[in-house]
């Protein structure tokens, strides 16, 4: 009896201990303004340990500055800590963690396990703080019972079909709108890929960030399809990606639980329906929603791509294509829940997927085949020699018909194909030529070409007002760059790539001679450019000349106008050129030439160690004044 006494004593005790301690996976949290979450949380009796997931760690540097909790006015201390790097299931290290320690990019490197002191009893929730710091890692309302936080919104309802067809579109120029609202989360990222007219090049896009609310704003003459990407959440299932479907005179708004999304992320939400992380609202709710739903059909790097079978034909393989997307399509006609506008909608999506995926065959075919392991160089040469714009479905399609059309963002690109598949005619042919014509002619005023009143009057009224005032403004541009800076843009020296530096730097006898080979659409180009003003001045006067060159690729008319920004001398060269450069790997790309002529120093990319290192070497080679 005494024997049992102790057995049972014992176990009491065993549960007793195991009770103290808690072990919570994937707990449910309330917002997360980062790419850090927890994915396990142990409740002991002198500790609290906290498993993160680091979300950010295979693309980016991240490191810590600090680590605490905190739980009904408690702030509980950080302790220890240990960061996990995995291949799959299997640990390759488990190193101590160092606060304020920078980790690199590593694709494996993805756990981190911080140990706090103990929480308060009857603790239901605690917030993880990394610093008050503006980016810092901070989650919030971290619960410790295991249940999930509810969605904010209410029971999503699907329209109700009127049994009203999608209705031909009116093209409309003017500015295409989307709101989007992030709840309990930062606003959104990332608009993109950025939108440039393409008549003007240039990049109008109004983006307004309020807080949670960001508003984007683009001038479009057709619908346009914008991809928005937020690093914080993931409800799509494709990394976070929206594409809204955006037409001018239009609304569209896109409200979204950034908590909820981040909770799924993780697997804490795989039961519930993807209504309970965003919501549309606006008149292009319904299309939306039907791209959201059927996001295979907004990809051309899709699974659904069929890989290349040895000896196959461009038109075979193009023949599998068409399977594969019709029995997508059918598959999304018969959903009960979609609206006659909806399925309509669908249909044209389905072939702008057909035709997207026939037009970019190498890329589509080269994601597949290197996701199986297959070789896709020959593939893609096979089908490359076997190629062909004719297309026994093109009349199957049902885009090109009539106005809806408009609704799958259809671009000029498609104009050979129309041709050679006799769709030359028609309403859509008609204003995709003419639209065309006008990108063509804006191309020239891209040029600095000046084009007479007769010329833009022989394309399409839709699109005069535009190329008018893109011409008036080109006429501006060539008037002010006779007038303010017909000294700074100079003529290509006839010399080799190889020679032409050297060339330019003879040009300038006795002084000391930097070259910033730049380009318009580069962003650190840019970021040196301005940076170095402060030093171009303090040097004026100095026996040294600052020479920006750049290509092709920099349009006429925006090189032009930072020509009148930038004091210097100037030169836009040709691409042939360009590539013959010595050294030349990149940009910005800078040389410096010293007074007699010779090249003592190089370096490519920006920062603010290379502004110094700049400082130091042109003092250095102007020293002997």
């Amino acid at each position: 009896m005494k024997k049992l006494l102790t057995i049972l004593c014992a176990m009491l005790l065993t549960v007793s201990a195991q009770a103290k301690d808690k072990v919570l996976d994937r707990p449910a949290f309330r917002s997360s303004s980062n790419s850090l979450y927890p994915a396990k949380v142990e409740l002991k009796k002198k500790e609290t340990v906290v498993h993160f997931h680091i979300d950010c760690s295979h693309w980016r540097e991240w490191s810590m500055d600090g680590a605490r909790l905190e739980c009904n006015g408690q702030t509980l201390a950080y302790q220890t800590g240990r960061i996990i790097t995995h291949e799959g299931r299997r640990v390759l290290a488990d190193d101590v963690f160092e606060l304020g320690k920078t980790y690199g990019p590593n694709a494996q490197q993805d756990s981190l396990i911080l140990t706090f002191a103990p929480l308060p009893k009857g603790a239901k929730a605690f917030d993880y703080i990394e610093s008050g710091l503006e980016g810092g890692w901070h989650i919030r309302g971290i619960r410790l019972d295991g249940k999930q936080y509810g969605s904010i919104f209410p029971a999503y309802q699907p329209p109700v079909d009127d049994g009203q067809p999608l209705k031909p579109l009116i093209p409309t120029y003017g500015k295409a709108t989307a709101t989007v609202t992030s709840h309990g989360g930062k606003g959104c990222s990332y608009f993109g890929p950025p939108a440039c007219d393409p008549i003007t090049g240039k990049y109008e896009t109004e983006t307004q960030y309020l807080d949670s609310v960001t508003v984007f704003c683009h001038p479009a003459y057709l619908p346009m399809r914008v991809v928005w990407i937020g690093p914080d959440i993931d409800a799509s299932g494709y990394g976070g990606q929206f594409p809204l479907l955006h037409v001018p005179g239009e609304t569209l708004t896109l409200d979204i639980d950034a908590c909820a999304c981040a909770e799924r992320s993780l697997g804490c939400k795989a039961n519930v329906g993807p209504h309970d992380y965003y919501r549309l609202g606006g008149t292009l709710a319904d299309l939306n929603q039907v791209i959201l739903d059927n996001q295979v059909l907004a990809r051309v790097q899709s699974k659904e791509v069929p890989e290349y079978q040895d000896g196959e034909t461009f038109g075979q393989w193009s023949e599998r294509l068409w399977q594969r997307i019709d029995s997508i399509r059918q598959c999304i006609l018969q959903r009960p829940d979609y609206t006659r506008r909806q399925r309509d909608y669908a249909q044209l999506l389905a072939d702008r997927t057909y035709l997207n995926i026939r037009q970019n065959y190498g890329l589509a075919v080269g994601y597949k085949m290197r996701t199986l392991g297959l070789n896709a160089d020959s593939a893609i040469a096979r089908l490359k020699e076997t190629y062909t714009l004719e297309d026994a479905h093109a009349r199957d399609l049902h885009l090109f018909r009539d106005g809806t059309t408009y609704y799958a963002t259809t671009s000029t690109s498609i104009l050979p194909y129309l041709r050679a598949n006799g769709l030359d005619h028609g309403e859509v042919y008609d204003f995709l030529a003419a639209f065309d014509e006008a990108i063509a002619l804006g191309q020239k005023m891209k040029e600095a070409e000046v084009q007479t009143d007769s010329a833009i009057a022989r394309i399409h009224s839709y699109f005069q007002p535009v190329l008018r005032a893109f011409n008036d403004s080109t006429r501006i541009l060539v008037e002010r760059l006779r007038r303010e800076a017909k000294e700074r843009m100079r003529p290509t020296p006839d010399v080799p790539g190889h020679q032409l530096l050297q060339t330019i730097a003879a040009q300038y006898p006795g002084k000391a001679v930097f070259f910033d080979l730049w380009a318009t659409w580069c962003g650190p180009c840019m970021n040196g450019i301005q940076a170095m003003e402060p030093m171009k001045a303090t040097l004026k006067g100095r026996d040294v000349v600052f020479v920006y060159i750049t290509n092709e690729s920099s349009p006429l008319d925006q090189w032009s106008e930072q020509v009148l920004r930038i004091p210097g001398q100037h030169y836009r060269i040709p691409s042939a050129l360009w590539s013959k450069i010595p050294g030349l790997n990149g940009i910005p790309q800078y040389y410096l030439y010293d007074r007699s002529g010779h090249r003592v120093w190089e370096q490519t990319g920006f920062s603010n160690e290379v502004l110094e290192d700049i400082k130091q070497k042109l003092n250095k080679v102007l020293k002997d004044e």
